[in-house]
């Protein structure tokens, strides 16, 4: 229903979409389509039967490549870029040319319009297809295949194929790539506030407040003594190491872990922000990942999600520990991270190489 209304409105006259141009009444909806027709007539193919909808010139129609590349000379003189196929039969061939054209270009300009009158057409629409998958119908995935295929750097397949909520994927993708709305990116914005971070005095950005705040210590120690580690990670890159060596048969749980614990430092950091919650314990949050982790856990096969419920369990016992070793200790030490010596993400590197 849609596309018949924007055709009625926009291409009435059997108007190509190539030869539509922008008109100052158009919606912006329409406008912006108009912006990236180029990608979607990349990716169109066109098989020609009445040649109604073929441009003549533009479109891979007689051959792999357009006329007007195979005949430029001819293409730049034409006065008639934006006939079709059908148009040019009607016209036998009778274009407008701004001048005539040499014996060279006009043997070979007979030639092509031998060639064309030899072609097989039919009495029947054209056949409009999409080169960017296999059933030749058109797909918005197709065109982001199209448009990054040519593309090198961090295809984050690690976090589209992790069997966890689409929109913490999506966040898991913005705190990769440090845009998250910390602090220190809303500064960036011309933002004008208090840099310094919710949970302690230090300025707020990613890696502070998901690996380096005292709260953020607390939730990574817990986690290391659930592990068995000595040590935490500082950053993402850091922490993709670090679960690797501590947790090496559990690759397919990395990103899931990893998303549980950023988001729910993120929730909570929200609710003090904007809610004006105050946090009782860095362990508050550990559990509301523990509890994510739980309900996630449902995108598994029964072995699977056996194995993290246990994890889970394992980690609440952990979140019990602390607690005990905290109200029997000074205070200060759940902030100091695990019990154990701590060690670099490089050591442990190291110790692998």
């Amino acid at each position: 229903m849609w596309q018949s209304i924007v055709k009625a409105k926009y291409m009435q006259g059997n108007n190509l979409i190539t030869t539509i141009k922008h008109k100052a009444d158009d919606s912006p909806i329409w406008s912006d389509l108009l912006k990236i027709r180029q990608f979607y007539l990349k990716g169109r193919s066109v098989t020609t039967k009445n040649g109604q909808s073929t441009l003549f010139w533009e479109d891979p129609w007689l051959h792999q490549k357009p006329l007007c590349i195979l005949h430029p000379v001819m293409y730049d003189i034409c006065q008639d870029k934006n006939i079709s196929v059908h148009t040019f039969a009607l016209k036998l061939a009778q274009l407008s040319f701004s001048r005539w054209p040499p014996p060279i270009l006009f043997d070979s300009w007979v030639s092509l319009i031998d060639e064309i009158y030899a072609y097989p057409f039919a009495n029947s629409a054209d056949e409009i297809s999409w080169k960017g998958r296999k059933n030749g119908k058109f797909s918005t995935k197709s065109v982001y295949d199209m448009l990054t295929s040519g593309e090198t750097g961090l295809s984050f397949k690690s976090i589209w194929k992790a069997k966890i909520p689409h929109r913490i994927k999506l966040f898991l993708w913005l705190l990769e790539n440090q845009v998250v709305l910390t602090k220190d990116n809303l500064l960036k914005r011309n933002w004008q506030g208090d840099p310094s971070c919710y949970f302690c005095t230090s300025n707020e950005n990613i890696d502070h407040l998901f690996f380096l705040c005292p709260v953020a210590k607390v939730i990574w120690g817990t986690v290391a003594l659930c592990l068995g580690a000595n040590n935490i990670p500082e950053n993402i890159f850091q922490y993709k190491i670090w679960i690797t060596h501590w947790l090496p048969l559990g690759h397919p749980v990395y990103t899931f872990c990893l998303g549980a614990v950023c988001w729910a430092i993120w929730k909570k950091r929200n609710e003090v922000c904007f809610e004006n919650k105050s946090l009782k314990h860095p362990t508050d949050i550990i559990l509301y990942a523990c509890a994510l982790m739980t309900y996630w856990a449902g995108l598994y096969g029964s072995d699977m999600q056996g194995k993290i419920l246990d994890g889970v369990k394992i980690l609440i016992s952990c979140v019990h520990k602390v607690m005990a070793q905290q109200r029997s200790s000074s205070p200060r030490l759940l902030l100091d991270g695990p019990s154990q010596p701590q060690a670099s993400v490089d050591d442990a590197s190291d110790e692998d190489n």
